[in-house]
């Protein structure tokens, strides 16, 4: 009974007081939302590059709808200091730039905040690869050398004919990996067939159906190379496929490119390598490609006009 009286005067005192049971409402703030970024192609580039970025305001709000006043920017790269720019982007909205450092990959960040700090920051991204066009690319068979228009060529011998053990790239025409030029002497240059039929340089030929058949056989293990891109197996593995690089050519897997897509023209990266022959069937080119879970040289005909594959150019007979 004593219990009873002693927990309803402890209530009485609690409401006396003004103590509440319910729980304390908790507030949150809204957020900024819409923030993008312009920046140069940023996906692989050189050491001492210099990058400019922006940030793009035009779709940036408030998640409450109201109109905003002040917001600050800043950027952050990678291993560096973040840089505040601005504390009044709407009115004063800068360029961002910095030089590219040591190879390996990098995030530039760009950050976006009210500073009455009435809203949740918001930020975007680009992520980007620093290469060494030298050292890009490791496992690569050097059996022989050739300089032709200044630019150094790995070369196999087979058959008879010297072959180039790298993809063709030191010409004018042609189409470089995600437009990026420092690529070109990595993986090669995307040539289309009516291309391919005059790229090579003197003394050089694109080879026909036959002479590549000749004197590479089927097997594609024996053509391909276990290459290491930016620390990444290029070939993916199958137990079916026994990479030996037997003859030195050196073959990787670039894709191709689709000249008729404009959004995403490189296809098979990683999975294909294809190689322009000079034969042609009707209004079709003559190639042959590697697919990686197969171990065969395959053969196929294309566009010569907007399918752009890689170029293996081989000396002329001498007879």
């Amino acid at each position: 009974m004593r219990k009873s009286i002693f927990y309803i005067g402890l209530l009485a005192a609690l409401l006396a007081t003004g103590v509440s049971c319910k729980k304390k409402e908790e507030t949150t703030k809204p957020s900024l939302t819409g923030l993008a970024m312009k920046a140069d192609n940023t996906t692989f580039m050189a050491q001492g590059v210099t990058v400019h970025a922006k940030a793009n305001l035009a779709n940036l709000k408030g998640s409450d709808s109201k109109t905003l006043e002040k917001i600050g920017l800043s950027y952050y790269v990678t291993g560096g200091k973040r840089d505040t720019l601005t504390f009044d982007a709407l009115n004063d909205n800068p360029e961002y730039v910095f030089s590219t450092g040591e190879p390996g990959n990098y995030t530039l960040t760009c950050y976006a905040w009210d500073t009455k700090d009435a809203y949740y920051s918001t930020s975007t991204s680009v992520s980007f690869t620093v290469l060494d066009p030298e050292t890009a690319i490791s496992g690569i068979d050097p059996a022989g050398e050739v300089e032709l228009d200044g630019i150094t060529y790995n070369t196999c011998t087979t058959g008879g004919l010297t072959w180039m053990a790298g993809n063709l790239h030191g010409t004018d025409m042609g189409n470089n990996y995600e437009h990026s030029e420092i690529l070109a002497s990595v993986f090669g240059k995307y040539y289309t067939w009516e291309e391919a039929q005059k790229a090579c340089p003197a003394g050089w030929h694109l080879p026909s159906a036959e002479e590549f058949d000749t004197c590479f056989g089927q097997e594609a293990g024996a053509i391909m190379v276990d290459a290491v891109f930016n620390k990444k197996n290029m070939w993916e593995y199958w137990p079916q496929v026994k990479i030996t690089n037997a003859f030195g050519f050196n073959a990787i897997p670039v894709g191709y490119l689709d000249n008729t897509d404009e959004k995403a023209p490189e296809e098979g990266f990683l999975k294909y390598a294809c190689f322009w022959t000079s034969d042609q069937a009707g209004d079709m080119g003559v190639f042959r490609y590697i697919y990686c879970e197969e171990n065969d040289i395959k053969k196929g005909q294309g566009s010569k006009t907007t399918l752009g594959m890689s170029v293996r150019c081989v000396t002329n007979s001498e007879d």
